[in-house]
């Protein structure tokens, strides 16, 4: 095997320099079974810039797409090899898009002032977006132009509306050419929550308005008049309760006789399945399952496999895995899973097939299978480490396009050729500037929590040069979002601190990265832990990650840090606050520390986790849930950093912290970013702030 020679020294200038390392990974768009082509955005050069490419999958010949001259804005690809596109702001059809690979006004559909976008194409319809409203067009080979039908005419900061599903196809009434199930959502009674802005002369004001809308369900029947008008009837889909459901997915069976609606409570704790007979309109409840604390959402969508049975995801047996019912609400089967979580699924109508991606055998890798709408002939595809996601097929179901990543490698597209078995990587477009670097490969462990026993997974990451024999001063890094996987032998959701982990081994850290309770991967139970008791447990398991590695001997107990980005910011917190005698020093990043705060800027997080603030008994989930309850216990250094223009996380939250920190005489730092919402996205901040990480370590924690 030959060596690789690495030749670049890492520093955090170089991890945060002006071009991203990590360039903007390649996403497929479409695919062409008629042509054996995929279209894809990759950034060829390096320069964090996507441009589009068609490859032909089988013989691996590519094409870019120049970036000069008119380009769409956005475009669709037909299945005839015709494209609809937007450019500069009208709408189009161009012809033989496949062969010309150029961008051609063949058919114009709009002409108008104001732009065009968000394209939706079925048959030889196209629904499209101006003003916030949706509008639909016909159009033939001839170039003619059915008249402009407006399909909603009252948005504005109140009123909103979302297409859910469309289909072609109603086998009762044949002059029924399109129908649309769109929800119309009335913002009127959301609360308005001012953003300030300090960058400018004056201080600016952008207003958000957040809280629960309410929402009417519209089946839209459009009908033909002739050859150059259409209209339509709208009629109101209500559920048979009630009961505020958010609507996940919907879905027209193949004949277009039934809807099919998977809704759900909007705490998340009861999720049924309706069907809507399109002719009678009666709506009938055909499944129903309920959680004591609250269930995830995954990518496996809920749809008819045929006009009588039903595929979706549940968690009932305790982990997230597929099942079928029929149309009457009988034969419900589990058709995948067991002790393990499906993530995302592909359908072969064609074949009867589904494929999907799972961690079956181990938690921390991801591979492909597939098996029969009946559930027989379960086979696993592939057999390597790592994750493998964005799951698509072509129409026929011969070809089955993923992404895949490793630890030290970030995702690239990959074809499996279902008649063969044959895997091919597609596309190879990772920066030398990420390749050039020797990353620090960490070592997985588990430990069992010391109060209840629970399995925890982990990753080590151990200076180049170790020395079993010193003890070193110790970073736990907490990822984000809650309910995420971390500790995968695919490429870190957080790429940054992945790399900033190699960096801080070679100043002589050893860092500890857990997938802790609430984590993805483990099972319902694992992340229902939390339920009304938020950072207790994702604290417990790292003093117990702690403790594994003290007995070891490889830590120096009295020198241990910790810290993360928002909800890793918010377990640092409560570490920094309800462990003072352990933890030295912590930084907390754009971090909640105020759940009551949050409820009213997302309450789709926080009412599933803890319930309504305003509802009685509640309250007190919530002060045992938020740091700054516990804030005077501050002993160690705590620094604390916020984008003023944070969205997500609002900037109050550090603001009403740092001032009950100031109340308490306790030692602490602040640095805010003027310029930066939730997500950084100038590259000097990231360095600023992980400069400022590291120094608060190396001052601290040495």
């Amino acid at each position: 095997m030959p060596c690789i020679s690495f030749s670049q020294e890492l520093t955090l200038d170089y991890i945060f320099q002006d071009t991203n390392i990590v360039n903007p990974r390649p996403s497929l768009k479409f695919i062409n079974q008629q042509t054996s082509k995929i279209y894809y955005y990759a950034d060829e050069n390096y320069d964090g810039m996507l441009s589009l490419f068609d490859m032909n999958y089988n013989t691996g010949e590519s094409f870019k797409y120049s970036d000069s001259g008119e380009t769409a804005s956005e475009f669709i690809l037909k299945t005839n090899g015709d494209a609809v596109t937007i450019i500069n702001g009208d709408l189009f059809i161009t012809k033989n898009f496949t062969a010309s690979r150029e961008f051609t006004k063949d058919i114009k559909l709009t002409e108008t002032d104001k732009y065009e976008y968000s394209p939706l194409a079925i048959s030889n319809f196209v629904v499209y977006r101006r003003a916030g409203n949706y509008f639909l067009i016909r159009y033939d080979s001839l170039k003619k132009n059915s008249v402009e039908l407006a399909l909603t005419n009252d948005e504005s900061d109140s009123i909103s509306y979302q297409i859910i599903e469309i289909t072609d196809k109603y086998a009762d009434e044949p002059d029924c050419v399109l129908r649309l199930f769109i929800a119309r959502y009335d913002n009127s009674s959301k609360t308005p929550i001012l953003i300030p802005d300090y960058n400018s002369t004056f201080v600016k004001t952008e207003r958000r308005k957040r809280g629960i809308s309410n929402v009417n369900l519209l089946e839209y029947a459009v009908y033909t008049i002739g050859k150059d008008s259409l209209f339509c009837k709208i009629n109101e889909i209500i559920y048979p309760s009630n009961i505020r459901y958010s609507t996940a997915y919907a879905d027209y069976s193949s004949d277009g006789r039934n809807l099919l609606l998977d809704a759900e409570t909007l705490d998340r704790h009861e999720r049924k399945l309706f069907i809507c007979n399109i002719k009678s309109k009666a709506i009938k409840e055909i499944y129903t399952e309920s959680d004591a604390a609250w269930f995830e959402r995954h990518s496996n969508p809920t749809v008819f496999l045929d006009s009588s049975t039903i595929f979706f995801e549940s968690e009932v047996s305790g982990f997230n895995n597929l099942y079928s019912i029929n149309l009457d609400g009988s034969g419900f089967t589990k058709l995948a899973g067991g002790n393990y979580t499906i993530t995302e699924s592909a359908i072969d109508h064609t074949n009867k097939m589904i494929y999907f991606s799972a961690n079956a055998e181990l938690p921390y890798n991801y591979n492909l299978y597939s098996l029969n709408f009946d559930g027989t002939g379960f086979k696993k595809l592939t057999n390597s480490d790592g994750d493998i996601q964005e799951l698509k097929l072509t129409q026929g179901g011969s070809v089955l396009f993923f992404t895949h990543s490793y630890i030290t490698q970030p995702n690239e597209l990959y074809s499996f050729t279902v008649s063969s078995g044959n895997v091919k990587q597609l596309t190879n477009t990772i920066s030398p500037k990420f390749t050039e670097v020797n990353w620090n490969l960490p070592e997985l462990i588990t430990f069992n929590n010391k109060e209840d026993g629970q399995l925890i997974y982990g990753f080590v990451y151990k200076p180049l040069n170790f020395n079993p024999k010193k003890k070193y001063p110790l970073i736990c890094f907490v990822h984000g979002a809650g309910y995420l996987q971390n500790v995968t032998n695919g490429f870190s959701p957080y790429r940054d601190n992945f790399m900033v982990d190699t960096y801080l081994t070679q100043k002589d850290f050893i860092i500890l990265d857990i997938d802790f309770r609430g984590s993805m991967g483990y099972g319902k139970d694992f992340r229902n832990k939390t339920y009304r008791n938020l950072g207790y447990w994702e604290v417990s398991d790292y003093i117990s990650g702690i403790e594994f590695l003290d007995s070891k001997g490889w830590i120096d107990i009295n020198n241990i840090g910790i810290y993360g980005g928002s909800y890793g910011g918010f377990v640092t917190l409560m570490a920094m606050f309800k462990h003072p005698e352990l933890f030295k020093a912590g930084v907390s990043l754009r971090a909640v520390s105020n759940w009551k705060n949050y409820y009213y800027s997302n309450w789709w997080f926080t009412l599933a986790r803890l319930g309504n603030p305003d509802s009685t008994g509640v309250s007190e989930f919530y002060e045992q849930s938020s740091p700054i309850t516990f804030s005077q216990n501050l002993q160690g250094h705590l620094l604390m950093t916020h984008g003023m223009l944070d969205d997500n996380v609002f900037f109050q939250d550090m603001v009403q912290l740092t001032q009950k920190l100031i109340d308490n005489k306790k030692d602490f730092e602040v640095m805010f970013y003027p310029k930066e919402s939730h997500s950084f996205y100038r590259q000097t901040s990231w360095l600023d702030q992980y400069k400022r990480i590291y120094n608060c370590f190396e001052k601290y924690l040495k």
